[in-house]
């Protein structure tokens, strides 16, 4: 399948936007941006503000009856009723009548900067994919290569960035590298885009939880390996010489929204 191709089998055959109109809020994350630790942290605070039990471990299965898979059923129904997912969205989420129609809920996107999430990618996943950093970042146009790649990568932010764009308001975008510098604030400004009214002591437990040291006291033994993985060389080593030039050609063919960012300039964290 070419790129072209996997594309419009992207925009046009996935249908799961369609499950969307039931949730209250709903939140899409582009791969390795902080996900699991962003999902905790509100399972906590939702967990102390409805009063009931907050999640054992932060893993994916652990977190789903607080921000669940869009086919999931309700386990707590005093919960408001949320759902997550790393999804790019049928075209029908470009067209008035059929957000209306869907009743498509307010949006959390929240995205990592390309070069992170890449080296993220390829540290986490290095021992499965068995292909060197230079041969991951050339990528796979078919989509079948890796779980996640620059291909990937300007699907999702293509896609996005053209609802974005349409629906402005509908959207709350959330930048990884914002939420480490305020978390706190990051979890309200989600909570007032979804109308949940967390209590403040919420919040502060929720933040509290979310320290490397208090989640790594949360693995699930039964979850993936390496969620807590730690990458061994900086983004400036990463992204020099022939790696700088393989991803700057494909950031330039493949990318036409940024979402905010500097393609070109690695992020502080």
């Amino acid at each position: 399948m070419s790129y072209a191709a996997r594309v419009w089998n992207d925009n046009w055959m996935n249908f799961s936007v369609l499950r969307h109109g039931a949730f209250d809020g709903f939140l899409v994350t582009s791969k390795n941006s902080g996900t699991h630790w962003m999902m905790y942290m509100f399972a906590v605070a939702l967990a102390d503000t409805y009063k009931v039990a907050r999640p054992r471990y932060f893993s994916e299965n652990a977190l789903r009856p607080y921000l669940g898979s869009p086919t999931d059923e309700p386990v707590y129904p005093q919960l408001p009723r949320l759902a997550r997912s790393h999804t790019i969205p049928h075209q029908l989420a470009n067209w008035g009548w059929a957000r209306r129609l869907g009743r498509l809920p307010p949006y959390a996107l929240c995205v990592r900067h390309p070069m992170a999430i890449l080296a993220s990618h390829h540290a986490k996943w290095e021992y499965d994919i068995q292909v060197d950093w230079l041969e991951y970042l050339k990528g796979d146009p078919d989509g079948k290569r890796y779980r996640c790649d620059l291909y990937w990568l300007a699907r999702f932010w293509n896609r996005w960035g053209e609802v974005e764009t349409a629906y402005p308001s509908s959207i709350l975008r959330v930048h990884y590298e914002s939420t480490r510098a305020d978390p706190r604030g990051t979890l309200e400004a989600i909570a007032r885009h979804w109308a949940i009214a967390l209590t403040p002591e919420a919040l502060d437990a929720a933040v509290a939880a979310g320290t490397k040291e208090a989640m790594a006291l949360k693995v699930d033994p039964e979850a993936e390996p390496n969620v807590l993985q730690n990458r061994q060389q900086s983004l400036q080593e990463l992204f020099s010489g022939e790696a700088m030039d393989i991803y700057a050609s494909r950031v330039r063919e493949l990318f036409r929204y940024d979402l905010g960012y500097d393609f070109m300039t690695p992020p502080a964290v």
